[in-house]
Formats: C-alpha cells, sequence, structure tokens
C-alpha cells in the first residue's frame, strides 16, 4: 500500500535542495520533466513525486549495489529499488515516509555527490540553492472530466481496451495503441490527447495551431500529435474525428504501413 503523505511535494523537494546544494559544485535542472541534481553534467540525485502513479514522493540516490542492498534489506518500507536506475546501483529514498530520516539522506546523497564530483570540486565551498522554479500543475477536477470523455470516445469504438494510470491512460485495439492521455506528462502542464495522425500533418497542425495542437516526446517523429483537453473550449468533434481516424489506422493500416 501506498504511504500517506506526511509533507507536502513542494516541502519535500525544498528539503532536498537544501541538502543536495549543501555539497559544492551541485546544479539542478528539469530532467524528464523531474527536478534533479548533477555535478559537471553528472547526475547524483533526482526528484520523484508519485512516479507512474507508485504513490512515493522519494529521492532517487546514485549509490553502488552493495549500499543499495544493504538499504533495502534493512528498511523496504523505507528505501526501494528505483525504475531505471535501480539496475546501476542506484536507491529510492521515501520523502514522504512517517519517520523520514533527513539526516540519514544527507550521508546517502553525500556518497552519491563524492562519486560524480571531481577533486577539484570537492575542495570548494558550496553555493546556496537558488530560488525554486514554480512546477508545472493541472486541475485534477478537470483532468478527470476530460478523461471521462476521452474514454467515452475511445471505448465505443469496437474492441477497444483500456489501460489506466493515475496520470495517464492508454487505449488499444488488436493489442496496438491508437490513443493516449496524458496529464503534466513530464511537468509539461498539459492535460491531452496523443493520437497517430497521416505522416506530416502534426507537424503541420502544431504550426498552423500551436495553441491547440502540439508535436509529443517520443511519439512525434512516428506521425503522433497532441490534442490539448485542458482549454477553454476544446471541440470534442475534431477530437472525435481524430480518435476515430486513428482507430482506424491501426485496425485497417496502409499497405505500406
Amino acid at each position: 500500500m501506498p504511504l500517506l503523505a506526511t509533507i507536502s511535494s513542494d516541502a519535500a523537494l525544498e528539503r532536498l535542495r537544501a541538502v543536495c546544494f549543501g555539497f559544492a559544485g551541485t546544479e539542478e535542472k528539469i530532467s524528464h520533466g523531474a527536478p534533479s541534481f548533477h555535478v559537471r553534467g553528472k547526475m547524483f540525485v533526482t526528484f520523484a513525486d508519485d512516479h507512474h502513479g507508485d504513490g512515493r514522493m522519494a529521492a532517487w540516490c546514485k549509490a553502488d549495489f552493495e549500499r543499495q542492498r544493504a538499504l533495502v534489506d534493512e528498511d523496504p518500507d523505507r528505501y526501494f529499488v528505483p525504475p531505471y536506475v535501480g539496475v546501476k546501483g542506484w536507491v529510492g529514498v521515501r520523502l514522504n515516509h512517517p519517520e523520514m530520516d533527513w539526516d540519514a539522506l544527507v550521508f546517502i546523497v553525500e556518497e552519491g555527490w563524492a562519486s560524480v564530483a571531481p577533486k577539484s570540486v570537492q575542495s570548494q565551498a558550496p553555493k546556496p540553492p537558488p530560488v525554486m522554479a514554480a512546477r508545472p500543475k493541472t486541475d485534477p477536477a478537470l483532468s478527470a472530466k476530460v478523461y471521462e470523455r476521452l474514454a467515452a470516445l475511445c471505448e465505443k469504438l469496437a474492441g477497444a481496451s483500456t489501460e489506466r494510470e493515475k496520470w495517464s491512460a492508454t487505449f488499444r485495439v488488436k493489442g496496438k495503441p491508437f490513443a493516449y492521455f496524458l496529464d503534466n506528462h513530464h511537468g509539461d502542464g498539459i492535460i491531452g490527447a496523443w493520437v497517430r495522425v497521416p505522416a506530416g500533418e502534426n507537424a503541420a497542425l502544431a504550426a498552423s495551431q500551436p495553441d491547440r495542437y502540439f508535436v509529443p516526446p517520443y511519439l512525434g517523429p512516428r506521425g503522433w500529435v497532441g490534442v490539448r483537453l485542458d482549454l477553454a473550449k476544446v471541440d470534442w468533434k475534431d477530437v472525435a474525428v481524430r480518435i476515430e481516424a486513428s482507430y482506424a489506422s491501426v485496425v485497417t493500416p496502409h499497405p505500406s504501413a
């Protein structure tokens, strides 16, 4: 069961920033929508807030496999193997644990920092953190409302299935996706749908109506377009037409596809 938050996301990030900037040479960047901390371009900590709906507010910290195993074995409620970087020895620390030990986190972060910081940097004095930039947020009520409407359009199509996560959903037919719902994907501040369109159409739509359409990451080069669902006025007839066309392209693909 996910642990209940005992600290707000912004407060946890502020404390994590204070820990990371306590070490010389620290720089903050946004990586895949998440605040991450680097030294000379090498990351040693990233902040993960409910990553893919896992219910964790956490710091993913650079470590080695021995340290990772020791921490997870010692307290699996507090420490875990994070996705992606866990296979490299990184360890996840739950910041929303009821008994979060910030002093212990300092030592874990220091080990990760020392593993990437050059000796010339380690001898320098740390600098105070810059003012924390506001992170994009979306309206949960609006997100739920537009998701229900989008899901109704997709699920009425023959053979369509839905895979729902907290902040996203995938709509498939014949095992292949024809639409996605995404809420604040990697901190982009957008509630929208991604659908398939003919080659080249996504760039043309994004250029002609940038307030309504955008080329999404990852799938944009493969002919997908993003449609904003968080506008004051959404053209749901257009959304329905695009959903049906995307569905049809999967059910009856072009011979050259």
